[in-house]
């Protein structure tokens, strides 16, 4: 895995230089970017709390995202404002990190959802053996959980301002496909924070919403393109993308 990530890493520094520019100016690009942030996040997460075999149900979330993300290699999806903007910037950066927390707390509640299984029918293989007890399963989801929130929060606050100061959206900013799903992302997993300090929720209810909030999370990363979000990557040829990543 970590030679994997070197070897990713090294590709984004290319996709960078090639667009000169941080690589999400395509689809193909921000699934890039997503994706080295999830390994990112994971070996630090693995590094600071030890997840046994969190790979195990991690990786093939990983493999499952770069395949489609081959999907739009070569495309005609580009993004078509201006990438030197610090607003856009800050805005994008934290809610990529955010959603690489929320894939690994997706990847956890799988992982509960197994061991509960497991239990349940006394399925006691190899699998289980390596498996965490399901009292630190749940404290690793909302450990990621509570590290992705903070960042989403924050990515969302300087989308805001952006959007707002630069006029990108229009008056109805609000109304857009996507900010509509970002701020839907936002409240089930500020839920999921609310239901585990307040009401003490733990477990199975809590695995749940949480695979349905990175159902979510997808939905809101690429689905919004399909629905005809002013802020989403549009069809236009390379040509016309490149004039307009000089503006300004």
């Amino acid at each position: 895995m970590m030679m994997g990530f070197f070897i990713h890493s090294g590709f984004l520094v290319f996709l960078g230089f090639e667009s000169s520019n941080i690589p999400i100016t395509n689809v193909y690009e921000s699934f890039i970017s997503l994706l080295w942030c999830i390994l990112f996040v994971y070996i630090n997460l693995d590094y600071l709390y030890k997840l046994p075999s969190l790979d195990t149900f991690l990786m093939p979330v990983v493999t499952a995202l770069s395949l489609w993300a081959l999907t739009f290699d070569g495309g005609n999806l580009l993004i078509t404002v201006h990438l030197q903007n610090f607003w856009l910037i800050a805005h994008i950066i934290p809610i990529f990190v955010g959603y690489a927390a929320f894939t690994i707390s997706f990847s956890l509640s799988i992982m509960y959802l197994t061991q509960q299984r497991q239990l349940k029918h006394k399925l006691f293989g190899p699998l289980f053996n390596r498996l965490p007890s399901l009292e630190g399963i749940d404290k690793l989801m909302w450990k990621t959980i509570s590290f992705g929130f903070p960042l989403l929060t924050l990515g969302l606050v300087f989308g805001t301002f952006w959007v707002k100061t630069q006029n990108i959206l229009g008056e109805m900013w609000y109304l857009d496909y996507k900010v509509i799903l970002g701020l839907a992302t936002w409240l089930i997993y500020a839920a999921l924070l609310h239901m585990r300090l307040v009401a003490s929720f733990h477990g199975t209810k809590i695995a749940c919403l949480t695979i349905a909030g990175f159902c979510l999370v997808l939905f809101t990363f690429i689905g919004t393109f399909f629905m005809g979000s002013k802020h989403a990557f549009q069809n236009v040829n390379e040509q016309s993308h490149t004039k307009i990543l000089h503006i300004q």
